[in-house]
């Protein structure tokens, strides 16, 4: 049975727990929401102020028109009331007093039947422009995401990724439909119904007018707490999201490690600190409304009260009537209720304004990995790839890579050997352009990869990895990917040069077999053809194969070594391997050690210098064997 006791205690985390919880507590703070913050929401919804000028102005009349109510209502009750105490001049018969009201009424109605017609161009106007400046936050964040350098990708958690881009994007939604709407409409109705009050019946409007600093007083205490306590909601409920979405992504290695148990157990006590969080913020709900009701209670007494001794006492004007009372009781209902409604507003609103802080800030990272103001177009290319000194770490302060030098000339097979970490898939990202070093430079022809595009640069590479992203759809979709224009008969065409055609036929719908989420519905070897397929469909002049034969079987590496003298003629071409059978041919073998270059050179010129990779290429044949 779940026990609910933690969500309303102190009671602290398992050990394993706590760690967990202490790393995702230091991984942000909390700060007060401020006017820029709020500025920049406004600045959002700019491009579209035509659609909520219009809404506003429509809804201006329609409120106007509203508000009209208690002043029909007046109209109608004293005229009855001074009808049946026979005080009219001259007496109207019963038949003129009926149409007399069945007039009032009608005008009345004509004036809702418009509010109502009114109503409904407003909600078109204003969803219209609110679901615009959704579509177009969210194209701005995928924008953004597509060129962050992958550094952002190493530190941030895939949860929190789509948490910033589906629920705190969803938050911002009623802000952007109707935050306007809400604020504007409600503080109308409240001068309007104040002026109201006050034309009706001086006396009344100033017996009440001393709540409005109460209310105002309530209302900035409460929203102070709200706004840090929705903050700290949408913070918790990121890392419930990012929680469950690493347990489902790594549900296997869960399961074969008999995680689940002790996952269970985190991701419990990060939704009873989820769940407590909520809680809270339902507390100072749960004062905070009740204090406003209580307030127009108040109110509604001193009116009454008040109103009814003024009657009794004969000192309300014979013109104002019994209806001035009643009218002034509905006005003060008017002027209360976009209190209430702010108040229940002011949650939406704080929690898009925590959304909105998350969604700016993501907005406002900076990839590390940019194009510079001056970057060139980079030419087509021959494949001439030269570092110079280069020294890299993915933090700086710890380097992977110390003083690399080494050149590849076009054509070339280049191979990276060495053991776990010892820098061979930080050469290949270096090489893409995912990270820049900290020292020394990387040439491409002559061109120094930190002054060309990137959009240039990689249009002319081709990158196949260990584990390669298959994307929902078809087998001829996936292999298309890197070409979009190709016709089918290309696709076709370097899947025969790859040897990849018949692996590829012998599957259920051939090139529309239906891949998969992830390609969930290929095998390892199928999944790593087609990203072979994929990669020279681009006929990139740089080819770049990390680990890329490591998830293929014997007689499928067979099939792609014979073809693969084919493909890689005029191009450079880099490849990390754990099975040497695939860089016998290599024209330079670069061994690497904690991140140096300890030996190069032909895989027999380094069997007959008998060092490290001889050692390693013994050790080959004997796990072979």
């Amino acid at each position: 049975m779940l026990n609910l006791l933690p969500i309303f205690g102190r009671r602290k985390a398992a050990p394993a727990q706590a760690r967990e919880l202490r790393g995702e507590e230091e991984e942000s703070r909390y700060k007060p929401i401020e006017w820029p913050l709020v500025r920049r929401l406004l600045g959002m919804l700019a491009p579209w102020w035509r659609y909520y000028a219009l809404g506003l102005l429509l809804g201006v009349v329609m409120i106007v028109l509203e508000m009209q109510s208690p002043r029909f209502m007046q109209r109608i009750i004293n005229y009855v009331t001074e009808y049946g105490q026979g005080a009219l001049s001259p007496a109207p018969t019963r038949g003129q007093a009926v149409a007399h009201v069945a007039g009032i009424i009608g005008v009345w109605g004509a004036a809702m039947g418009t509010a109502l017609i009114l109503q409904r161009f407003v909600i078109l106007l204003m969803t219209n422009a609110g679901e615009r400046v959704q579509f177009s936050l969210r194209a701005r964040l995928f924008a953004k995401l597509q060129e962050l350098s992958m550094s952002y990708y190493d530190r941030t958690k895939l949860g929190r990724i789509i948490s910033r881009c589906t629920s705190d994007v969803g938050a911002l939604r009623e802000v952007s439909v109707w935050g306007l709407w809400h604020v504007a409409a409600n503080l109308l109705m409240m001068m309007v119904a104040a002026f109201m009050l006050w034309r009706t019946e001086p006396r009344l409007f100033l017996a009440v007018a001393w709540l409005g600093p109460v209310i105002y007083a309530m209302n900035s205490w409460f929203r102070r707490r709200l706004a840090y306590r929705w903050q700290v909601v949408r913070e918790w409920f990121t890392r419930v999201s990012t929680n469950l979405a690493e347990n489902i992504t790594g549900v296997r290695v869960v399961t074969a490690f008999n995680r689940q148990e002790l996952n269970l157990a985190t991701f419990n006590a990060m939704q009873v600190r989820n769940t407590r969080n909520n809680v809270w913020a339902a507390r100072l709900n749960g004062i905070y409304h009740p204090l406003l009701q209580f307030v127009g209670f108040i109110g509604k007494v001193i009116i009454l009260t008040y109103g009814s001794y003024l009657i009794v006492s004969g000192r309300i004007d014979r013109d104002k009537g019994v209806g001035a009372v009643i009218a002034a009781y509905l006005y003060w209902d008017w002027f209360m209720n976009p209190i209430l409604n702010i108040g229940n507003f002011a949650n939406q609103l704080m929690m898009a304004m925590a959304g909105g802080e998350r969604v700016f800030a993501l907005l406002d990272t900076e990839p590390e990995v940019k194009d510079l103001p001056d970057a060139g177009v980079l030419p087509p290319i021959r494949g001439h790839v030269v570092f110079e000194n280069v020294t890299f770490g993915y933090k700086p302060e710890r380097p992977v890579l110390h003083d690399i030098s080494f050149e590849a000339h076009p054509g070339q097979m280049v191979a990276l050997v060495g053991a776990t970490g010892s820098g061979k898939t930080s050469i290949i990202s270096l090489i893409a352009r995912f990270y820049l070093p900290q020292k020394g430079r990387i040439l491409i022809d002559g061109y120094d990869i930190r002054h060309v595009t990137g959009e240039s640069l990689h249009r002319q590479m081709g990158l196949v990895l260990q584990s390669n992203y298959l994307f929902s759809g078809t087998v001829m979709d996936n292999i298309r990917y890197a070409r979009p224009e190709a016709s089918d008969e290309q696709v076709i065409a370097a899947a025969k040069a790859i040897g990849s055609h018949e692996a590829i036929m012998n599957l259920r719908d051939g090139y529309q077999t239906q891949v998969g989420e992830r390609g969930a519905g290929m095998s390892l070897g199928q999944r790593q053809l087609i990203c072979f397929t994929r990669a020279f469909l681009a006929d990139p002049r740089i080819l770049l194969l990390d680990e890329a034969t490591s998830s293929i079987d014997t007689e499928t590496e067979l099939l792609v070594q014979r073809s693969l003298s084919n493909l890689l003629e005029n191009r450079t071409t880099f490849i990390v391997a754990h099975r040497l059978s695939t860089i016998l041919k290599a024209d330079c073998i670069l061994v690497l050690d904690r991140g140096r270059i300890v030996e190069r050179g032909t895989h027999r010129q380094l069997l007959a210098s008998g060092g490290r990779y001889a050692m390693l290429y013994e050790q080959f044949i004997q796990q072979a064997e």
